[in-house]
């Protein structure tokens, strides 16, 4: 029960807690602050109430008993009314609501006076669901007759309790309102460096986070822009030595290409070109894979599904064996020439390997699967993870004479990576690869 009410994120965590702390303090300090809001009130009441009476008595006493009814509605008010009884024995038997009081005014008035709860409100209300008890308080005068002034007591009644019960609970509405605020505010720093990492994850030129919140997390931010600029030089460092090699080898390239044409013999003239040419292409794959071209193209909204008909009907053209199968149009973000490279990557492999391949296309929540299957000798089970390193080739398992460099998969997973999803290849229990290419829809 309590790992239920314990909120999974930072903010209800700390929204919980300053509720609860806050709530606390409420509830100790509210029996002090009844205990003195109640003595206060009841010193007050009785002060006036016992100084109001004591004059009314001094007014009455002297007059007739005409005299006496005709002023009894300029004395009346709302919070003390009066009335004028003759020949009435008022019973004792039910004791004294309101001792001090009591003894106040008998104190004054040299005499003794009674002090009964009322039931009823005039008008038919119960007295409960009033803020104070209404009081009738009987005051015996020289000639045998009573006043008897009603009042409200100060004393607290059940209408009261619920009065300051509603208040509190709007209270403690407010304070946990401003909880959840206090405590999203002081997350947001958190969500942002959240959501940055996450996309450094993806994209290593993303801007750095601006520093805010706290001085902690002002300094974890400081510390995450720090790394993310030495990845960023890291990368591009790499990226400069590369293509620096890439221009030095293909300099030494170009004058070996210029000598195979002094070659006499023709065979070893065409097997040295042959080589030449692997080796350029070798360069090509080499420096585009550690280009990363997939972390520099700007992401717009594809077609997916177009883009996988118009892959499979440009290799049908070549004389490939290619089907579709999936939705006709499905709009997502992405890098479409970085995640076309990579598809063409495992389309060429499954051609190439497999001798024809099925495309797919399936909408799942949050992501989409392009599946590609093939009818190829497959990969050894151990070994399904050792083909996206860059420059393996599992030339037992495959066909020496399809060529590549080893770089098909290792580019097609980088590219994957990058738009948030990734690649797995699993062999068919019919036979061949069935290789998943895993994409974050934004748009589910």
């Amino acid at each position: 029960m309590l790992r239920w009410l314990w909120p999974a994120g930072l903010a209800g965590r700390i929204a919980l807690v300053l509720g609860v702390m806050l709530i606390g303090v409420q509830l100790i300090t509210l029996p002090f602050f009844l205990r003195q809001q109640s003595t206060a009130a009841a010193e007050i009441f009785q002060g006036s109430t016992v100084d109001r009476i004591a004059a009314i008595i001094e007014l009455f006493e002297p007059l007739a008993a005409a005299e006496r009814r005709e002023l009894l509605p300029a004395v009346s008010s709302p919070f003390l009314s009066l009335d004028m009884f003759y020949g009435l024995t008022v019973s004792e038997s039910a004791a004294v609501d309101e001792p001090q009081l009591a003894a106040s005014l008998s104190t004054r008035l040299q005499r003794e006076v009674i002090i009964k709860q009322v039931d009823e409100e005039p008008g038919g209300f119960p007295a409960v669901l009033s803020t104070r008890q209404r009081i009738a308080i009987w005051v015996p005068l020289v000639d045998d007759s009573w006043l008897r002034f009603s009042t409200r007591s100060a004393l607290p009644s059940m209408g009261w309790v619920v009065h300051m019960s509603a208040q509190l609970l709007l209270v403690c509405l407010a304070l946990l309102l401003f909880a959840l605020v206090a405590a999203r505010q002081i997350t947001r720093p958190i969500r942002t460096f959240v959501a940055a990492t996450e996309r450094l994850g993806t994209d290593v030129n993303a801007p750095p986070i601006p520093e805010r919140g706290s001085r902690e997390l002002r300094r974890v931010t400081r510390v995450f822009n720090t790394m993310q600029d030495r990845l960023q030089r890291y990368v591009d460092d790499r990226t400069r030595m590369l293509a620096a090699i890439s221009h030095d080898l293909r300099t030494s390239l170009t004058r070996l290409r210029l000598r195979t044409q002094f070659i006499q013999d023709p065979v070893q003239q065409r097997k040295a070109e042959q080589d030449l040419e692997q080796m350029d292409a070798m360069l090509a794959s080499t420096l585009a894979f550690a280009r990363d071209d997939a972390a520099t193209e700007e992401p717009v909204s594809v077609d997916l599904a177009k883009l996988l008909h118009t892959l499979c009907d440009d290799l049908i053209d070549l004389g490939a064996t290619v089907d579709y199968q999936g939705p006709e149009t499905h709009t997502l973000f992405c890098r479409p020439l970085a995640l076309q490279r990579a598809i063409t990557n495992v389309l060429n492999n499954a051609i190439s390997y497999g001798g024809s391949a099925h495309v797919s296309l399936s909408l799942d929540e949050g992501a989409c699967h392009i599946r590609v299957a093939d009818q190829g000798p497959g990969i050894p089970q151990e070994q399904l993870e050792t083909v996206f390193e860059p420059f393996v080739r599992l030339d037992p398992a495959r066909n020496r004479s399809t060529g590549g460099t080893g770089l098909g998969l290792s580019i097609a997973r980088s590219v994957l990576r990058s738009h948030g999803g990734d690649i797995s290849i699993a062999n068919r229990e019919t036979g061949g690869l069935l290789v998943d290419l895993r994409l974050a829809d934004l748009n589910a």
